[in-house]
């Protein structure tokens, strides 16, 4: 049986509201699904969506956990939900896996802009780690020296982030609502 992990910061919706309680619905559930809304839930964090967030990954989750409105505390810790999704899906569930729906989306061999970048290697650095590696973002392009004296920072579409994103926090998309049946339990992280 597939364990997901959803973390939840101090002050945020879902430390505020214990999902084992009510389980977990989007914060927009009757917002039509579309591939566009799925790339702006993972890549702009977007509210306005059917999904709900999930990750294979502990270590995301508590990271997620630690990173609300303010740092956790063993008074006011942060949570890790623990959720379990049988492989018979309950009625009314979809899983997403976000790597395969957003490249069978927009994947095209003549379309160059929407998983390309012309930035240096180091740029998905910045993609992956936008606080930690910010100046892989804005770093020149390198542009052929035929007579080019423009400089112009890399291009960043959504479509490269939400991959970027979705494999760096090993995430899963849920679309409908997770029964609080499936919230098995809440772990504190400080």
């Amino acid at each position: 049986m597939p364990i997901f992990y959803r973390g939840a910061g101090v002050g945020t919706y879902w430390h505020k509201n214990d999902a084992r309680a009510t389980g977990f619905v989007a914060h927009s559930p009757l917002v039509p699904a579309s591939a566009d809304r799925l790339v702006n839930h993972i890549a702009r964090g977007t509210t306005f969506s059917p999904y709900v967030s999930l990750t294979a990954s502990y270590a995301v989750g508590s990271s997620y956990a630690s990173s609300g409105t303010t740092l956790p505390t063993r008074r006011h810790p942060g949570y890790v939900y623990e959720i379990q999704i049988d492989e018979a899906i309950p009625a009314g569930l979809t899983l997403i896996e976000p790597i395969r729906d957003i490249a069978n989306a927009f994947w095209s061999p003549t379309c160059r802009t929407r998983f390309h970048h012309d930035g240096t290697p180091k740029f998905l650095l910045g993609v992956l780690d936008p606080a930690g590696h910010a100046s892989h973002l804005t770093a020149p392009c390198v542009l052929p020296p035929a007579g080019n004296t423009i400089t112009k920072a890399p291009v960043l579409f959504p479509e490269l982030q939400a991959l970027v994103w979705a494999l760096r926090d090993s995430e899963v998309l849920v679309l409908g609502g997770i029964p609080r049946a499936n919230v098995i339990t809440r772990y504190d992280v400080y």
